[in-house]
């Protein structure tokens, strides 16, 4: 089972609501359980259950699930057993049930409850229908056939939430092309017009205004695959993807939900320069609806934008104030070099070392290239920065460590914030400049950086 994260609740808010008197009563009895623990959770998105009790199993199988907080409506799920599970779903929060563990669905009986009598039932109609149709269809005829049984399914019974969870799973069905495909260019032309009918009503089959939705799988999965799938993973078009998305989006609960899904989806992406969507999103949705969120979201929302906007791909670097082994000030703006790695460590961090032989490898592409590596030292130790440059043999490249000396008062003193100025919070962070010390790529992996300079001079002809 996984549970909420600090930070997750930080960034989302706690929505709980306490009940003056008992609030749910969930009875429970499995046939081939006894004595052990049975959990109640409910989904947070497709990833991440929070549980919400904890019931104990007697002797024939019999266990309540009760309390005094409001449970949110939603799809919950029954723990048993560590990893097997089934799911529920909370509306009215006083009903019962009954099951076997040899066949949960199957052996399920409801009581109290008109979403999980048609849930289960829903399960039962599909299997049966599903062998009967396997007897004497094919597999093509088989998928028609249930997709039909399911559609009218979903529009008798359209009143229950458990419709439209049953719906959320539901892809567009994209129309028949109506022009004839003979050339290469009508070719891309059904392809165009199938993904743009795809991409516009992707959505249509999930109501994003119903909170409930929050507490599925479905809503996170179907994020996901959208900006995965459908999206140019370019900062540029995921915001404005993101922005039409939530302009349909009034409920206060869902908006939140899919602000910060999307916002942490990019705030560390691996595709470079998708991090620009991340400031967008939380600049304009953070920032800009701060009646959304807690003061504390939105001030640490304020501090990771004045850390990230700067370094954005294509601005140009703060600049870095360091010594090197000579005691001469080295800066990024004084090295000369059509590209510029910048490589800030930790003499004493474990990766660096086994990054910094990597880096060393390339020695004889970057002098082809006429590429110069910094070698930032983020830590103010002398004695440490200069046993590893001896150590990794690194005397060829630009050595820098922030320690100076003060002319008058012949103190140390120290200039730069590796960590506000650089998002150096974990070592090594590498950084591709460009001749005027633009930034050009971050945090690309060693073994990646000539694949990725081979990359961007190919986008540049």
């Amino acid at each position: 089972m996984k549970v909420l994260s600090f930070l997750l609740l930080l960034l989302f808010g706690c929505t709980c609501v306490q009940a003056q008197n008992p609030s749910f009563e969930i009875k429970g009895k499995i046939k081939g359980l006894r004595n052990t623990e049975v959990y109640l959770a409910h989904y947070f998105g497709a990833s991440q259950q929070v549980i919400k009790d904890t019931a104990q199993v007697d002797s024939t199988g019999n266990f309540v699930f009760q309390g005094n907080e409001v449970l949110d409506e939603g799809l919950y799920l029954v723990s048993f057993n560590k990893n097997k599970y089934f799911d529920l779903v909370i509306g009215n929060s006083r009903f019962s049930f009954e099951t076997d563990t040899a066949d949960v669905v199957g052996q399920m009986k409801i009581q109290q409850s008109v979403e999980n009598e048609a849930f289960y039932a829903f399960q039962k109609d599909m299997t049966s229908a599903y062998l009967a149709l396997q007897e004497k269809q094919k597999p093509e005829q088989i998928r028609a056939e249930m997709a039909v049984i399911q559609k009218k399914w979903i529009k008798d019974h359209s009143k229950l939430f458990v419709s439209k969870l049953i719906q959320a799973s539901l892809e567009p069905e994209i129309p028949v092309y109506s022009k004839p495909v003979k050339t290469a260019k009508d070719s891309s032309d059904l392809y165009k017009f199938q993904f743009t009918y795809y991409k516009k009503h992707y959505f249509d089959y999930i109501d994003l205004n119903d909170e409930r939705f929050i507490r599925t799988p479905f809503l996170q999965k179907k994020i996901d695959k959208y900006f995965e799938d459908l999206v140019v993973q370019e900062a540029d078009s995921i915001s404005k993807d993101a922005d039409k998305l939530l302009l349909g989006i009034k409920n206060e609960a869902m908006r939140k939900y899919v602000v910060y899904k999307i916002a942490s989806t990019y705030e560390n992406h691996n595709i470079v320069g998708t991090d620009g969507a991340f400031v967008h999103l939380a600049e304009k949705y953070y920032i800009g609806e701060p009646k959304m969120w807690d003061t504390t979201t939105v001030r640490k929302m304020k501090e990771r934008i004045a850390i990230i906007k700067p370094l954005l791909i294509g601005k140009r670097i703060p600049e870095m104030f360091l010594t090197d082994p000579s005691g001469k000030l080295l800066t990024i703006s004084s090295i000369q070099a059509n590209y510029t790695i910048l490589f800030i460590y930790d003499p004493d961090c474990s990766h660096c070392k086994e990054e910094t032989p990597k880096l060393l490898k390339q020695d004889a592409y970057f002098k082809s290239k006429n590429i110069a590596v910094l070698a930032a030292c983020l830590v103010r130790d002398k004695a440490m920065w200069k046993k590893f440059i001896e150590e990794f043999k690194i005397q060829n490249w630009k050595n820098g460590i922030d320690i100076h000396v003060n002319a008058k008062t012949g103190k140390e003193e120290y200039y730069t914030d590796f960590q506000k100025t650089f998002d150096a919070y974990a070592t090594p962070v590498v950084y591709i400049l460009d001749k005027s010390k633009n930034i050009r790529g971050k945090r690309i992996p060693v073994d990646k950086i000539q694949d990725f300079i081979k990359f961007y001079e190919s986008k540049r002809k």
